[in-house]
C-alpha cells in the first residue's frame, strides 16, 4: 500500500452546493518550492470537489481560527487561545525556522481579505516531536503583540474527555490542486465523529504508530480534512454551547478514505506541555 501522508491538511473533502463550487474555483497560488522538505511524501489524488461540508465565515466558526503565512505564502491554520498565543502543528515549522518570516493573520473568512496581522516573536515545539513519528505534533506561538480586531476571539483549551462517536468540527482553507500548489481562499468547515482508538491503531499499524498524543476522527469515505490546512482547529461544543479546542489537524492517508480516518493531535494529552510553555514565555 502506498503511504500518502497528508502533512498539510486542507478541507478539499468538504461538500459544497453548486453555488459554492463556483466560489471554490478561485485560488491562491503557492510556490511548490516552499514544500521542498516534503518531496519524499506522496500527496493524495486529485479531488475536484469537496465532500461532506460547507463554506463558512470567520464569525460562524467563532473568530479564533488564524492563518499562518511564511514568506507571504499561506502555510497552516492555527487557533488563538490568548491574545498573544496561537496553537498550531509542529510540522508546519519544518524547514521554516526563520521567525522573522512568519506572519499571523486573524479575523478573515477569505485569505485575500485584509485583517489584523502580527509578527511572530517566538515559537516552541516539543523535543519529542519528529517528522517520522508525528508524536507530539503541536507548536505554541508567541506573537509579537496582541492579535485583536473585528471578528477575532479566543478559544479555550479542551476540558472534555473525548469518546468515540462524539462529533467535533474542523475548519480551514482548502486545496484543489493534486500537487499541492493551489490553496482555496474561502474558509470551510465540516463535522466528523471521533473514532475508537483501537480501530485507528489497527488500520494504521502497517504505516505509523498512533501514539498517546493522537486521536482519530472522520466519516470514512464521506467526510474528512485533507491537504494543506495542518495546524487548524478541531473543536467540540459542550452542552452549554461553549467551544473547546480539543484537536489540532495533523496527518492522514488520503482524503475521506474509506479505510483511514484523519489523525489529530490530542489537546488534552499535550495540555501540560502547552501550559508550561506559555508560563515560560
Amino acid at each position: 500500500m502506498r503511504l500518502v501522508f497528508v502533512i498539510y491538511f486542507a478541507l478539499i473533502q468538504l461538500g459544497l452546493s453548486p453555488e459554492c463550487e463556483a466560489q471554490a474555483k478561485t485560488e491562491v497560488q503557492v510556490k511548490a518550492e516552499e514544500f521542498s522538505n516534503l518531496r519524499k511524501l506522496v500527496m493524495p489524488p486529485a479531488v475536484q470537489r469537496v465532500v461532506g461540508g460547507e463554506v463558512t465565515t470567520i464569525e460562524k466558526v467563532g473568530g479564533f481560527i488564524v492563518a499562518l503565512h511564511y514568506e507571504n505564502s499561506f502555510i497552516c491554520g492555527g487557533s488563538l487561545v490568548k491574545d498573544r498565543i496561537v496553537l498550531s502543528a509542529a510540522h508546519c515549522f519544518l524547514g521554516r525556522t526563520n521567525k522573522s518570516l512568519w506572519l499571523i493573520k486573524g479575523g478573515v473568512s477569505n485569505l485575500n481579505d485584509d485583517g489584523p496581522t502580527v509578527a511572530l516573536r517566538d515559537y516552541v515545539i516539543p523535543s519529542a516531536f519528529d517528522q517520522a513519528s508525528m508524536h507530539m505534533d503541536v507548536a505554541i506561538l508567541l506573537l509579537d503583540k496582541p492579535l485583536k480586531g473585528p471578528n477575532i476571539k479566543q478559544i479555550q483549551l479542551c476540558k472534555t474527555q473525548l469518546l468515540p462517536n462524539m462529533v467535533l468540527t474542523v475548519s480551514g482553507w482548502g486545496l484543489v490542486d493534486p500537487e499541492g500548489t493551489f490553496v482555496q481562499k474561502t474558509l470551510r468547515t465540516v463535522s466528523v465523529p471521533v473514532i475508537k482508538k483501537k480501530k485507528c491503531k489497527q488500520v494504521y499499524r502497517s504505516s505509523i504508530q498512533i501514539s498517546n498524543s493522537m486521536f482519530c476522527a472522520g466519516l470514512l469515505g464521506k467526510k474528512d480534512a485533507c491537504t494543506f490546512d495542518s495546524g487548524g482547529p478541531f473543536v467540540y461544543k459542550d452542552k452549554s454551547g461553549q467551544l473547546e479546542l480539543c484537536g489540532i489537524v495533523s496527518f492522514g492517508i488520503g482524503c475521506a478514505s474509506s479505510t483511514y480516518p484523519g489523525v489529530y493531535t490530542d489537546v488534552n494529552y499535550v495540555k501540560p506541555f502547552i501550559l508550561s510553555t506559555i508560563a515560560n514565555f
